[in-house]
């Protein structure tokens, strides 16, 4: 009995703490947190200028390299210049400047949630995420158009039977699929970890 009421205030104490912290009255408090806070920004900043840099310079290269026409690479893959005013994969459901505004509406979530990141892995992924999106909203920023975030999308990867698509696109694709397994792959082991009857520990004890 006493080992079930022990174990008891040991969840309890845990919950107090996750309580305070939602509260926001001891979220980043320690120097540990901060140094995590700290780290997880630098680690999702890279990772995005990094993306964004390579996003940009590649599209640089197709500019010049495949304005006469495209090139065969090997098997379905072949780099054709394409310029995309609709969102990734040339999908227009939205006009270049609801794009470019919820663009930067995620990119900024991101950045918000990132503070809570579990692992590395998730903050690398979720940089590749804003690296695609930023480097998209670069090309209806800066290139040429018809009107604020009018700039067309500069794309060249194509595939074949895939629309055409760049790597800002595949930093998207890639980082939320990614993301999205890590995550789902962690709740289900934060499931199965938690033990059995803690409901009627907490009845018991209280009874006490």
């Amino acid at each position: 009995m006493g080992y079930r009421t022990s174990g008891t205030a040991s969840h309890r104490a845990a919950a107090a703490v996750m309580r305070q912290n939602e509260g926001g009255t001891g979220k980043y408090h320690t120097a540990a947190d901060k140094r995590c806070l700290r780290a997880n920004l630098s680690i999702l900043t890279a990772t995005a200028a990094v993306w964004v840099g390579l996003d940009q310079l590649t599209k640089q290269w197709a500019l010049s390299a495949l304005s006469d026409g495209p090139n065969h690479v090997i098997g379905p893959l072949s780099f054709r210049l394409v310029f995309n005013s609709g969102s990734a994969f040339g999908i227009n459901a939205l006009s270049g400047l609801w794009l470019g505004l919820l663009a930067i509406a995620v990119v900024g979530l991101l950045f918000f949630y990132s503070r809570n990141l579990p692992s590395r892995a998730m903050t690398v992924l979720l940089g590749l995420v804003i690296g695609g999106a930023l480097g998209n909203l670069a090309d209806r920023i800066f290139r040429a158009g018809d009107g604020f975030m009018s700039g067309k999308v500069v794309d060249f990867i194509d595939l074949s039977r895939w629309p055409v698509f760049n790597l800002a696109d595949s930093g998207i694709v890639v980082g939320a699929i990614g993301a999205a397994f890590i995550g789902s792959r962690m709740f289900a082991k934060e499931e199965s970890s938690e033990p059995e009857g803690a409901e009627d520990d907490d009845v018991e004890s209280s009874q006490l």
